[in-house]
């Protein structure tokens, strides 16, 4: 591809080479013999030439075929330019969706650490909570009672409904009568109105 953008620069180079050195030749052959001997004497200087009408006609297609050769050449250009515009732009967008992937990935990879963060707390919530389930099971219904109304209430809730039904009834008999009916009530999954 590049030798033929080669051969369409110097294609109108040459062709305007040749105009230019076929014109002169031209202008010779023809000046001799169509200028009157008067005029080369008489001091006009001005170099004037009466070319035949079929060297003018050559001419004028010559300087027509010279003008589009430069017309074709400037498009080769403006060609060119966009060519290179293009492969600049897909370039730069090679390069960001590269970019956009690569930040993709590091999201994902980042959205599965914290997934596996937030398993591992769950794990580690439920755990903690079944140990104490265990704990206030063990401990007398007062005791328990005592404890369970003065924490987080959604706590005790995870406590009680894991007990056993005969543990936590204990438990929530020995409890104030509105915290244990909130507390039952939250249990059982009914909220509590404003």
């Amino acid at each position: 591809m590049n030798g033929a953008r080669t051969r369409m620069r110097t294609f109108p180079a040459l062709v305007a080479a040749l105009f230019l050195v076929g014109a002169p030749l031209a202008v010779a052959q023809t000046g001799d013999s169509t200028q009157p001997e008067s005029n080369a004497n008489s001091g006009n200087t001005k170099g004037t030439l009466n070319l035949p009408s079929t060297d003018k006609s050559r001419l004028e297609m010559n300087m027509e075929t010279f003008r589009m050769l430069e017309m074709i050449e400037k498009k080769n250009r403006e060609l060119e330019k966009r060519e290179e515009e293009l492969a600049l732009r897909e370039k730069n967008l090679k390069d960001l969706e590269k970019k956009v992937r690569s930040d993709l990935q590091k999201i994902e990879e980042a959205l599965a650490r914290s997934e596996e963060q937030v398993g591992i707390k769950r794990d580690l919530i439920q755990k903690n909570v079944e140990s104490l389930v265990k704990m206030y099971s063990s401990m007398k219904a007062t005791e328990a009672a005592t404890l369970l109304e003065n924490m987080d209430q959604d706590i005790a809730v995870q406590i009680l409904s894991k007990m056993k039904s005969r543990d936590a009834g204990a438990v929530l008999g020995k409890m104030n009568t509105q915290v244990a009916k909130n507390l039952t009530e939250k249990i059982a999954g009914k909220t509590k109105k404003p």
